[in-house]
């Protein structure tokens, strides 16, 4: 009788992380590319989201300085330029000299 007990915890245990689980994956989907126009000084980087894994479209997350994230379609010549763009700013950023609590300048590896 205990052993039925633990069982059915357990399993009941189980169905409901793994629905919540699933449920916090499929949120951070693209479900529709956006039709607004974005530009590349209020992004601070993307993420490439892939048909290869859980999600049903191909697309390039751009994250927001303010928190938010934007869907756009890979393919499209604007996305292309805006990933050019914050890649581009990731590169000068990394070859800019980084400066010590000391105020010494010293050039990042």
């Amino acid at each position: 009788m205990t052993s039925t007990r633990v069982t059915a915890v357990a399993l009941l245990v189980i169905f409901i992380l793994n629905s919540f689980f699933l449920h916090t994956e499929s949120a951070s989907c693209c479900l529709s590319y956006t039709k607004k126009n974005i530009k590349c000084q209020r992004m601070k980087g993307y993420t490439i989201q892939t048909l290869l894994g859980i999600c049903n479209m191909d697309a390039i997350i751009f994250h927001g300085k303010r928190g938010n994230f934007i869907c756009a379609d890979p393919s499209k010549e604007q996305t292309q330029k805006i990933i050019h763009c914050l890649n581009a700013r990731t590169k000068a950023l990394s070859q800019r000299p980084f400066r010590t609590p000391r105020g010494h300048a010293t050039r990042r590896k």
